[in-house]
């Protein structure tokens, strides 16, 4: 979810529902994919124009993981290290941090309203994040403190936020046009095009 009065085109490949959107007056591109099912976000990437002419910036992950990504041969992070991935439910925006072993008493999860921000911190001084929701920012919204909720189960801290009513609203506007999309289909031939 960005903004009003992007340019957007969908199409069905596999089980996912991809929806590609520009905003040429500010240079932004997006792209997000939904399972064809369940509707339910699974990607969003952000490119800005970075200004250079023919040179395209890197994309920005929001929601999700980027599965081309993901197979680009680049070094990875080490599997034994925390790792963070934003995966929204329906009603929250909920990011995930696997490998963090502490016990659920030592994390501190806190909003700071003047940064707009959740903080993540540990007792022990072991582990501390900054998250920042990009959605509530575009509406010019406020994180507050009663709409965090933690759990720790697996080596894995869940954080969400409950979702304020004008991004539930926006959203429910957003599936509705969604689902009124003429959606093109990916054939066999097309398969080997992905986005860059």
């Amino acid at each position: 979810m960005y903004r009003p009065g992007g340019k957007s085109t969908a199409l069905l490949s596999g089980s996912r529902k991809k929806v590609h959107t520009t905003w040429d007056d500010i240079g932004v591109e997006m792209v997000e994919e939904y399972d064809a099912t369940t509707d339910q976000l699974l990607l969003r990437k952000l490119r800005k124009d970075s200004g250079l002419g023919s040179r395209e910036s890197k994309w920005e992950i929001e929601v999700g993981e980027d599965a081309e990504r993901a197979d680009d041969g680049m070094l990875a992070i080490s599997s034994d290290q925390p790792s963070i991935l934003r995966k929204d439910t329906k009603d929250c925006f909920q990011w995930r941090v696997r490998n963090i072993e502490y016990p659920l008493e030592v994390y501190m999860i806190s909003a700071d309203t003047e940064k707009n921000e959740i903080v993540v911190r540990t007792s022990n001084k072991k582990w501390f994040k900054r998250i920042s929701i990009p959605d509530m920012d575009r509406m010019g919204l406020k994180v507050q403190q009663d709409g965090i909720k933690f759990t720790h189960a697996n080596r894995t801290l869940v954080v969400s936020y409950a979702k304020p009513s004008p991004i539930l609203e926006a959203e429910a506007k957003l599936r509705k046009e969604r689902a009124a999309m003429k959606v093109g289909q990916l054939g066999k031939d097309d398969a080997d095009c992905k986005q860059q």
